[in-house]
């Protein structure tokens, strides 16, 4: 979570008229250039992460199969060939975890991963071209196959854009070596074989490309369907916001990566002032319009790096990277003075002030892990409440 840094935003209204009368073109290119979605960016680089380890471990056990080729096979010289491709891929699969795991993570390195992926097939099959074997090339019954293994590994990634450029170039370039083979090799090498590899012929070729189409849609699903469940369990349904487990998982990153880059780090815990007694006297609906108009008036005042997660009933965790104290407090208050001035619309009609209290807690000075600083924060927040509320306690 290095570059990748969680935004909470307002939300924009949409032009449904400008996006119904866009251009097909226009909001592919919109798509695929849009920003990463906050709530799955770390997952994304886990899963990065995830196809790095994957990657090492299947290029390791593909080395076994020319091995085992070798020793019984009929054909060493192709076998020799799909041997110096698996260790090549293991090595590019080593170069690659080392890669992952070094620099900052960013959509880009994902899209860019996956290309290789799909590529490192292509270049085994275009190495049987090379070495005058062009039905290993078209028909091959072992390499063809890792185009499935790349597609599906796009899907850990979290990104459906990553996942149809990854089933795209696979689709792209095995139409290619096709072409490459026919055009090609007409008479040198395209003799039958049926006991091994068959015969080249645009029909199975099509069909392989809509086999592959086929998996591309399903990995998409899965990715769809992943992208939902993350939703749900990373976010609060009643206000929009983060839930806790989200805020721990994501306040756990930033401190390390605040660690690491030496920066500042701020983060507050609010509380609702008496909200029990506004719920008792107002009635539940009322306490919900409450939290949300909380929710609303906390997001409208941070920035995008800034971040704000619903973390208990009417507690709500507010985390500032890259924040001083001073400037970190100045941020809290005129959130608190911005919820004191305005009023809650009451569902049955009429309006309510509320008053906030907060509980202030800086990196390092307070804490460098993260129970210690939310130790310290909530320890200030009821100082603030036994003080009298509607106010922000931090470092003396």
């Amino acid at each position: 979570m290095d570059a990748t840094r969680r935004r909470q935003r307002p939300e924009v209204p949409v032009d449904v008229n400008a996006v119904l009368t866009e251009s097909p073109g226009r909001r592919l290119w919109s798509w695929l250039t849009k920003p990463p979605d906050e709530i799955l960016a770390d997952a994304a680089r886990d899963g990065e992460l995830l196809v790095a380890r994957l990657r090492v471990f299947i290029t390791v056990l593909l080395v076994i199969s020319p091995l085992l080729a070798l020793m019984f096979g009929r054909d060493p010289n192709t076998n020799f060939i799909g041997l110096g491709v698996a260790v090549s891929s293991m090595l590019v699969a080593f170069a690659l975890a080392y890669i992952v795991r070094a620099t900052p993570y960013t959509s880009q390195v994902s899209v860019a991963s996956a290309i290789v992926d799909v590529s490192l097939v292509s270049a085994g099959l275009l190495a049987y071209w090379i070495a005058n074997a062009p039905l290993v090339t078209s028909n091959s019954r072992v390499l063809f196959e890792c185009y499935f293994l790349s597609i599906g590994a796009s899907a850990l990634r979290y990104d459906a854009r990553v996942t149809a450029i990854a089933g795209l170039t696979a689709i792209v370039e095995h139409l290619g070596l096709s072409w490459l083979v026919s055009a090609t090799a007409r008479g040198r090498g395209l003799e039958p074989d049926a006991q091994f590899y068959g015969d080249f012929s645009w029909s199975s070729q099509i069909s392989r490309a809509i086999v592959l189409a086929c998996m591309t849609f399903v990995a998409l699903e899965l990715v769809r369907r992943a992208q939902r469940l993350r939703h749900l369990s990373t976010g609060d349904r009643l206000t929009g916001l983060f839930n806790r487990a989200y805020a721990e998982e994501y306040l756990t990153n930033e401190v390390l990566r605040t660690a690491r880059s030496d920066s500042a780090l701020v983060i507050g815990m609010l509380d609702v002032d008496h909200f029990k007694m506004f719920n008792d006297t107002h009635g539940h609906a009322a306490g919900d319009a409450a939290l949300k108009h909380v929710a609303s008036a906390i997001r409208g005042k941070l920035r995008r790096t800034d971040t704000i997660a619903r973390y208990g009933g009417e507690e709500f965790l507010i985390v500032l990277p890259g924040t001083g104290l001073t400037r970190g407090l100045e941020k809290l208050e005129e959130i608190r003075v911005h919820i004191a001035l305005h009023e809650v619309r009451l569902p049955k009609g009429g309006r309510e002030k509320l008053t906030v209290s907060i509980g202030v807690a800086c990196w390092d000075d307070d804490g460098k892990t993260v129970d210690e600083m939310l130790d310290v924060a909530d320890a200030r927040l009821y100082e603030a409440k036994r003080a009298g509320r509607n106010r922000i306690t931090g470092p003396v």
